[in-house]
């Protein structure tokens, strides 16, 4: 009884459909089914869903850290970029393609001629002493840089949050399992026990029922010797009769 209360607290505490689990068992067990053994069962499946649950919630740790990582490394590309613009220059990332090389090594020459046109006729600049177009360009994609790196920062912090808390939720769920264990093995040891004084009660009753199969015996025995003797004796009590 001690151990079916101690269950029933144990899944109202971690999952209500273990709770009916529990009933269906016990409803069971009145049938003819040791309580003890499913108590044993209770705590096995008890064992094994906080083990799946562990598992599921370590796999979405994993996918976390994995999209913390991606996130970490998309805002240091981020951050590059952001310092290269600062600088003064475009990042490699963003060098127009005619610029690039050929895979043989060589430029186009279309592309050739093209950028020696752009070359002597560079961008024109505003004539009332405003800011050429190229730095307007710049800063525009400074703050677009700057607006993305708080965005991803935020993305970061978000994403550290639900790691933090998962690993709280993994540190809780090793608790409940490791306490799950534990009962697992305390109640084992008690099937054990109360196992073990089954069958000393059983070999009890079995020594008993054959000591008094034996007495049985010996008083039927004792009731035909008396009956004996008491015809016996009635048989002499005539023949002393007759003679006198």
């Amino acid at each position: 009884q001690l151990l079916l209360e101690h269950l029933e607290c144990l899944v109202s505490r971690h999952e209500r459909s273990l709770r009916m689990t529990v009933v269906k068992r016990q409803a069971a067990a009145q049938s003819g089914v040791s309580s003890e053994v499913e108590v044993l069962k209770a705590l096995k499946s008890l064992f094994e869903h906080h083990k799946a649950l562990d598992e599921k919630v370590r796999e979405r740790l994993r996918v976390a850290l994995e999209r913390n990582s991606s996130l970490e490394e998309e805002l240091a590309s981020t951050k590059e970029e952001l310092q290269q613009y600062k600088l003064g220059g475009p990042p490699p990332s963003s060098v127009p393609a005619e610029d690039k090389p050929k895979e043989n090594g060589q430029v186009d020459s279309g592309d050739q001629i093209n950028n020696v046109s752009n070359k002597a006729s560079p961008k024109p600049r505003l004539t009332n002493g405003g800011v050429d177009v190229t730095d307007v360009e710049t800063s525009a994609r400074i703050a677009d840089l700057q607006q993305a790196l708080e965005q991803q920062t935020g993305e970061i912090s978000t994403w550290q949050r639900r790691v933090a808390e998962m690993t709280g939720r993994v540190g809780e769920l090793e608790e409940n399992l490791a306490k799950a264990q534990k009962d697992l093995l305390k109640a084992q040891e008690a099937n054990s026990t109360l196992q073990r004084d089954l069958r000393e009660n059983v070999a009890q009753k079995e020594d008993q029922e054959e000591r008094i199969a034996t007495l049985e015996k010996r008083y039927l025995n004792a009731q035909r010797e008396s009956t004996s003797l008491h015809d016996l004796n009635e048989k002499l009590e005539q023949e002393l009769q007759h003679k006198e």
